[in-house]
């Protein structure tokens, strides 16, 4: 990892700042860092803060999303009232003006690389800190804590994406990367993930795993179709996640889910978990054809959904007394609802044409991907970036792979 100069506090802060931010320990921890991270480096940087920052306005995956977070502001004015809907966009976006600029300004290639990695490894320790909750730490009336859904003080729809990131992202450190003590700590890392990741409850995330799996197994298929050392680990890994389900009985929730599958294909009752994603997907759809360009507007879209819910005799809702649940649980279908095709193609073609600039480099190009396929998989069934901290830890990943990205970009130019 990069070396923190003698006195370089500032480095050092922000490499805490990157590790502390995924654990969310209180609701106010966001905001005083990032203001701290924000004047910081103002501070230091004076008057290249806007000449570092400029460079970032020519380049074309943060240019899409900064006009995206502009966009999503400007749709604040066919809200009803405007009020709630900048209320909303706030809510969600109104550090990301911190913390953007901040960290853009403040790192270089390398440093960015290490931000990542810092990030992955704060990935590892919670999935630890899941896993003695499963063993049984921590389980107290104090705590709170259950060993058949050890989530931890995060809700599991975000700390299992953190163990689906971790998991691959450390494979591809072990794979990649030159020091073995560093190779070894991230195999660790990769372990403990996965291990975490199947005794937590998160369907969703679990099969964003398999698919990930899959493409990346797809990826290496001409390489490895013959190597018996590849066979056996992708063997080792298929078995051992369906063992890890079936031992801590997880596989009953598949079962379930075919079963509210079911339902609304033989008597079109929406009931269960994967019942109402079924009928928010329905609904989606169906406000995103009336608002097809602009979208709703921030939180109209899930008023929208809402009176759905109350007036539709057929939803029965997750627990079969007609819950009325305030998102699609599902981020494609939010984002389209709320912010059209407009805002849909802003924020998602950022995201491919980031991952694009980063094809000539492995080590870059797979942890984006990884990162990236686990924001795309998870967001057909789950909030992602629309609960926090989790928006934020996405948001950061974007950034620092812009970092790496633009590098990349002018030494390849420069050759």
């Amino acid at each position: 990892m990069t070396k923190i100069k003698e006195n370089n506090w500032f480095l050092a802060y922000v490499y805490f700042y990157l590790f502390v931010t995924p654990w969310h320990f209180s609701k106010s921890q966001l905001s005083i860092l990032s203001a701290i991270l924000l004047l910081w480096s103002i501070i230091k940087f004076k008057k290249d803060f806007l000449y570092r920052l400029k460079e970032f306005l020519f380049f074309t995956p943060t240019i899409l999303l900064f006009l995206f977070i502009l966009y999503s502001y400007i749709s604040v004015l066919w809200s009803e009232p405007i009020k709630d809907g900048l209320e909303h966009v706030n809510n969600f976006y109104k550090y990301y003006l911190l913390l953007i600029p901040a960290i853009l300004v403040s790192l270089n290639k390398e440093s960015a690389l290490t931000g990542i990695k810092i990030l992955i490894f704060s990935f590892g320790l919670y999935s630890l800190y899941s896993i003695l909750i499963y063993f049984g730490f921590f389980n107290s009336d104090v705590y709170g804590f259950q060993s058949n859904n050890p989530t931890g003080h995060l809700r599991y729809l975000v700390s299992t994406q953190y163990m689906v990131i971790a998991f691959f992202c450390g494979a591809i450190f072990f794979y990649y990367l030159k020091s073995t003590k560093i190779k070894i700590l991230f195999l660790l890392v990769s372990l403990l993930s996965f291990f975490a990741l199947f005794v937590n409850n998160s369907r969703t995330s679990q099969l964003a795993f398999f698919l990930i799996f899959l493409i990346f197994a797809a990826i290496f298929m001409k390489k490895y179709i013959f190597n018996l050392k590849a066979i056996a680990i992708f063997l080792v890994i298929v078995i051992s996640s369906i063992y890890f389900l079936y031992e801590n009985n997880k596989l009953q929730r598949y079962k379930t889910a075919y079963n509210e599958i079911k339902n609304v294909f033989i008597s079109d009752t929406y009931i269960g978990s994967l019942g109402v994603r079924l009928y928010f997907n329905k609904t989606g759809f169906e406000i995103f054809k009336q608002n097809f360009i602009f979208g709703t507007g921030p939180l109209d879209n899930r008023k929208l959904l809402e009176n759905k819910q109350k007036n539709d005799p057929k939803y029965l809702g997750d627990n079969g007394k007609k819950r009325i649940i305030n998102h699609f649980h599902s981020e494609h279908i939010d984002t389209l609802t709320a912010y059209g095709i407009v805002g849909y193609i802003l924020i998602f073609s950022s995201i491919v044409i980031l991952i694009y600039k980063l094809r000539t480099q492995s080590l870059y190009f797979y942890s984006s991907l990884v990162v990236f396929l686990s924001l795309f998989f998870n967001s057909f069934a789950n909030k992602t970036l629309s609960i926090k901290p989790l928006n934020y830890v996405y948001i950061i990943f974007f950034i620092l792979f812009a970092i790496i990205a633009l590098k990349n970009k002018k030494e390849e130019g420069a050759i």
